[in-house]
Formats: structure tokens, C-alpha cells, sequence
């Protein structure tokens, strides 16, 4: 199994409106410190799984007027930003 992929969020509500949109994978809700991520298990073609969540990271950007996200993947840390 790929290892987890993880977007930090702002909130709570954020981190759940994002799981929602999520519902073809499994997530969890960690929370540490006051700071809160989405655990994505990714399932099937790792490679596929990985475009799949981060173009549904995007849309839930885009919903919530958000300008930026960190996702965390392979002990890297990336930042999304919003298609305009």
C-alpha cells in the first residue's frame, strides 16, 4: 500500500467539507497542536489515486475561497495553490 497522502487544513470544519469531497477514499482527521490534517489512503493506481485527490483538494480550494494548501507526500511538502 502507498504511503498516505496529507493536506493540512485550517479548521476542523475545512478539514471535514475536504473528507466529504473525498468519500472514495478513506481519511481520517489527525489533529496535533492545534493543527489539523486529512490523512488520504490512497487505493488502486498510486499515481492515478494521487491526481484523483489533489484535483478534489483544488475543487474544495476553489469552494471555500482558500488561497493555498500544504500537502505532505513521500516526506516532501508541496503547496497547492487554486487553479485561476
Amino acid at each position: 500500500m502507498a504511503e498516505p497522502l496529507r493536506v493540512e487544513t485550517p479548521s476542523t470544519d475545512l478539514a471535514r467539507a475536504l473528507m466529504q469531497r473525498l468519500h472514495a477514499f478513506p481519511t481520517e482527521l489527525s489533529e496535533e497542536h492545534g493543527a489539523y490534517e486529512v490523512v488520504v489512503t490512497l487505493l488502486g493506481n498510486p499515481d492515478r489515486a494521487v491526481v484523483d485527490v489533489l484535483n478534489t483538494v483544488d475543487d474544495w480550494l476553489i469552494e471555500h475561497g482558500l488561497d493555498l494548501v500544504r500537502v505532505h507526500l513521500h516526506q516532501r511538502v508541496y503547496t497547492l495553490t487554486p487553479r485561476r
